[in-house]
């Protein structure tokens, strides 16, 4: 029998043993794997909303918090945000770096018949990017049925709804085109035709409804006032000159992509940080499970070992034969864990809001996992054997 049979065949003698091992390496070899894309998306989440941002200056009625300030929740008076305040920001003095200006009113919706019962209405221009009221900030709305409002849409009766409103409000469990014919949503008593439906990744975020900024008006009445303002600058390099500028204006609090980010940077740094731990603290374990295996089947081997060696057994077969064990020991794993990531996939996505897939990286994490607790489960083994002679072997048992 060559060496490499015997250890292919050896995990096989404690068929229990090795049962329990190769369940709980698949456990936490999958986990490692989704801990680990989890934190590479966390942090690349964090780009992104940076990047997205980062030439893009929001203004606010002083003291708002975050997205509060909803349009037509106060009276117009003298200070108050409002189309007035646009025109001051067009007025600026270096308005010349500003190549975007998007307004926005934002208003609470509450259905008590409905499961879901508290949704956001957001009037925009047409032409400006949908950016939803995600769990942690501002998230760009991308459509994944229908279309997005155009130009021609200004004033008329369209929306275009999220994921779960379609879902729970509209009865969608599909988005698609077919879906989507002769959809409609009530709004303040008005009715409007449903011409698409948005993804952000994350529940709340996918819970609101777009309308044009002219249809909002004429449905909610909000006279003069806004809720936001976002504009967009030329380039990094002027945004501190328009901030500043911006800030002069009364009654209006300018945030920047830096101020912005904040709370983001914070909560999805924090995710990031966990996660990775969490995976460097499943592969400790991951290795020192394998490693204690290992452990155990060298001093249950020693007679073999050493009988091997008595009868001209080279230190190179003796090599092999536990690195073909300890193969066959993590292979099966490696198999379980690509389950098991599955599984935790499921469960940390929507804990995490994250896109976490089973695909070629996770698979390849997977892998690679498997070959490091082999390669830490046979150091051991390896070493024992090549320095064990035959008489010392005799010895010990």
């Amino acid at each position: 029998m060559s060496a490499m049979t015997r250890g292919l065949r050896n995990p096989f003698r404690t068929r229990v043993r090795t049962g329990v091992v190769a369940l709980l390496l698949a456990i936490i070899i999958g986990l490692f794997s989704v801990m680990v894309q989890g934190a590479a998306l966390t942090r690349q989440k964090l780009e992104d909303l940076q990047a997205s941002v980062r030439t893009v200056v929001e203004l606010r009625e002083a003291g708002a918090f975050g997205t509060g300030g909803f349009g037509g929740d106060r009276p117009i008076g003298a200070g108050t945000f409002s189309l007035a305040t646009l025109e001051q920001v067009r007025r600026i003095a270096s308005a010349g770096h500003v190549i975007r200006i998007e307004e926005y009113i934002h208003t609470p919706e509450i259905d008590a018949t409905r499961p879901n019962a508290y949704a956001m209405i957001i009037g925009l221009r047409p032409t400006a990017p949908m950016r939803a009221i995600g769990e942690v900030d501002y998230e760009n709305a991308r459509i994944i049925a229908g279309r997005a409002l155009s130009k021609p849409d200004a004033d008329r009766d369209v929306a275009v709804v999220g994921r779960l409103y379609a879902k729970e409000r509209l009865g969608i469990d599909a988005p698609s085109e077919t879906a989507l014919s002769g959809r409609t949503v009530a709004l303040n008593g008005h009715t409007l035709e449903v011409i698409g439906i948005y993804a952000t990744g994350n529940d709340f975020g996918d819970n609101h409804v777009f309308v044009p900024l002219e249809t909002f008006r004429r449905i909610y009445n909000p006279g003069d006032r806004l809720s936001k303002i976002r504009v967009t600058v030329d380039s990094v390099a002027n945004v501190e000159a328009v901030t500043a500028d911006l800030k002069q204006l009364r009654g209006v609090d300018a945030v920047t992509a830096s101020e912005q980010v904040s709370t983001a940077r914070t909560t999805l740094g924090s995710m990031a940080a966990a996660t990775l731990y969490a995976s460097l603290l499943l592969f400790a374990i991951g290795g020192v499970l394998v490693a204690f295996v290992m452990v155990l089947a060298t001093k249950e081997r020693i007679r073999e070992i050493g009988t091997l060696k008595a009868i001209g057994a080279s230190n190179w077969e003796i090599v092999k034969q536990f690195l073909a064990e300890v193969l066959a020991l993590t292979l099966p794993a490696a198999v379980g864990a690509v389950l098991a990531a599955a599984l935790f996939g499921v469960a940390l996505r929507a804990a995490l809001d994250l896109e976490l897939r089973l695909d070629q990286n996770t698979l390849l994490l997977i892998v690679l996992g498997g070959f490091a607790f082999a390669a830490i489960g046979s150091c051991y083994p390896v070493f024992k054997g090549i320095r064990l002679s035959p008489v010392q072997a005799m010895k010990a048992t």
